[in-house]
């Protein structure tokens, strides 16, 4: 998320940024965390010790967005979902849609990074291939897949209860891709009726509109951190 996140920052004073290392993918060494619920108590620990009763915001993407979901709090001054998860088993999501797909590109990258470029993508330029590579490829390398792939996502992936079952009041920015196959985009309607101080963009992007559609979300971020 730095690479293209920070420019965000560039004319913007007095913001400090954490970027979290969550286990499972990248090098943080967790292995006794297990679940999401895991992943929440060690973040939340981590908050209590670092920012004390300090007041600060969240953004998360797919999977983190989940978790961001996850710890909100009375400190938690604003939210910024791209592309969330949600407390819901069943994802209502659209057809796989592909444009500007470009094979000679596809044709020169192993079948690894084609595969998986070909599943979270849906404009399939030369360009965003280069970015999917530089950008994504090297959390994926990362990963850990065995877990990932395992079973957890049976009792582990969801928390105990719905963090958005009550409404959240603070600034929030929703940001969903029309197009997107992995998490889809009606479903979050739903958590747009809780989060009452919010943006809700729906950008002709897939999961990944932090590359497709880069400059839309970067200004929609800097617009939230602005209303913060």
């Amino acid at each position: 998320m730095k690479r293209w996140l920070e420019p965000v920052f560039k004319d913007k004073k007095g913001f400090q940024r954490i970027y979290v290392d969550l286990p499972w993918h990248g090098q943080s060494a967790c292995k006794d965390i297990v679940s999401t619920e895991g992943i929440r108590q060690l973040l939340t620990s981590y908050i209590t010790e670092l920012l004390g009763d300090q007041t600060f915001s969240i953004i998360g993407h797919s999977y983190g967005g989940y978790i961001a979901q996850g710890l909100i709090s009375d400190q938690t001054k604003g939210l910024c979902l791209l592309a969330p998860a949600t407390h819901q088993k069943e994802r209502n999501v659209p057809k796989k849609t592909v444009f500007n797909r470009n094979e000679t590109a596809l044709t020169q990258v192993s079948l690894e990074i084609r595969t998986a470029f070909e599943t979270l993508m849906v404009y399939q330029s030369a360009a965003n291939l280069q970015l999917f590579i530089d950008e994504i490829q090297p959390g994926r390398l990362l990963a850990d897949r065995a877990f990932l792939t395992s079973n957890w996502r049976d009792a582990g992936y969801f928390f105990k209860a719905d963090p958005l079952a009550k409404p959240y009041n603070g600034r929030s920015l929703l940001i969903a891709g029309k197009f997107d196959s992995i998490c889809g985009y009606k479903d979050f309607y739903r958590l747009y009726e809780y989060l009452p101080d919010s943006t809700f963009t729906i950008l002709q992007a897939g999961h990944l509109l932090q590359i497709e559609q880069r400059e839309t979300v970067q200004f929609l971020i800097g617009e939230w951190l602005v209303e913060l």
